[in-house]
């Protein structure tokens, strides 16, 4: 069995180790841009994709400085990058708890579709935002 942490060849290993662990970082500011691109183009700070995607480009963030790349976030605290994670966690929890809650108060569904709205027309409701008639 071939175990990659092994100590044989040590410049060998620690090159795979350090490429992998480059590509895991410039994947994961890419990801950073899509989401924050993402949440700035969403329509509201209500809506679920707004919401979503700052959990998630905080979540990615605490993932960089963790990872210790970055000059800049060197001269933080070491744990700064899980206190980062686990904030998003809790950001995250509290979000879907008050959107359901406001869900459950309203009578709504919890996550707006369009595909109700199309089985809905399909299905001969009038009563939907997408029908012209009275």
């Amino acid at each position: 069995m071939i175990n990659i942490f092994e100590n044989n060849n040590t410049d060998g290993n620690s090159y795979l180790l350090n490429s992998i662990g480059d590509i895991t970082f410039i994947l994961s500011l890419i990801s950073l841009i899509i989401f924050v691109w993402l949440a700035i183009r969403s329509k509201s700070i209500k809506s679920f994709q707004f919401q979503i995607s700052i959990f998630i480009a905080v979540y990615i963030l605490g993932q960089i400085i963790e990872s210790n790349r970055i000059f800049l976030f060197s001269s933080l605290p070491p744990d700064i990058g899980q206190q980062i994670h686990v904030g998003s966690a809790i950001f995250f929890t509290i979000m879907i708890w008050i959107r359901f809650y406001n869900s459950e108060k309203r009578g709504k569904k919890m996550i707006e579709s369009d595909i109700d709205d199309y089985n809905d027309n399909n299905n001969g409701n009038k009563n939907t935002k997408g029908s012209n008639n009275n």
